[in-house]
């Protein structure tokens, strides 16, 4: 990459910052081209140069915000920490993920083929790989338990997953619903089986 491109990556970095912050205040509709490139502090024609039209500031806004969310987590769990750390931090990555994010958002998840596709490769593909490494350290560490099939806790984390995009807590807004539903979600996969409790 040569100067001028590591300069357009930068500034498109910035454009997409900007868009993410403003989308996630005010909603895709009530935010204009205009606005973005002020609080980006670039010209409105960068933005039509960069990604062509406010749509397409939009899906490369969610594609950055997903890439960059999946790349954090992956890293994360990839690390030496220990399994409470690892998991307080990835606690905390959602819950800044879904303070950072507008609802509404979420809708364009669903109706656009790019955004899709990409969340389907991620399921098939990279999120058991992230769930491996989830499973494989809360196991050593004696935290999950060692006979829980990787297929069981995809499906387990699959239902809470599908459940938090129901469309009726979406409209809702509301967050701090959500911020249950994930905690939910992760503390239910900890603790002993059933019969080790007396140990």
């Amino acid at each position: 990459m040569n100067g001028y491109e590591r300069r357009s990556e930068l500034k498109k970095d910035k454009i997409r910052a900007a868009a993410l912050e403003l989308f996630s205040i005010y909603g895709t509709d009530k935010t204009s081209v205009n606005e973005v490139a002020q609080r980006a502090g670039v010209a409105p024609a960068s933005i039509y140069n960069y990604f062509g039209s406010k749509d397409g500031l939009i899906k490369e806004t969610v594609l950055n915000l997903l890439e960059s969310s999946w790349k954090e987590r992956k890293e994360l769990w990839e690390t030496d920490l220990p399994f409470p750390e690892l998991l307080k931090r990835t606690l905390s990555m959602k819950d800044n993920f879904i303070e950072q994010t507008n609802p509404e958002l979420f809708h364009i998840f669903d109706n656009d083929i790019e955004i899709k596709k990409l969340i389907d490769s991620f399921y098939k593909t990279r999120y058991p790989h992230i769930v491996g490494l989830f499973l494989e350290k809360g196991r050593k560490e004696g935290y999950i338990r060692r006979e829980l099939s990787l297929e069981a806790a995809m499906l387990y984390l699959k239902m809470y997953q599908n459940l938090a995009k129901e469309h009726e807590i979406i409209k809702s807004g509301n967050k701090d619903l959500l911020k249950e539903v994930f905690d939910l979600m992760i503390y239910g996969l900890i603790g002993k089986p059933i019969d080790d409790e007396s140990k």
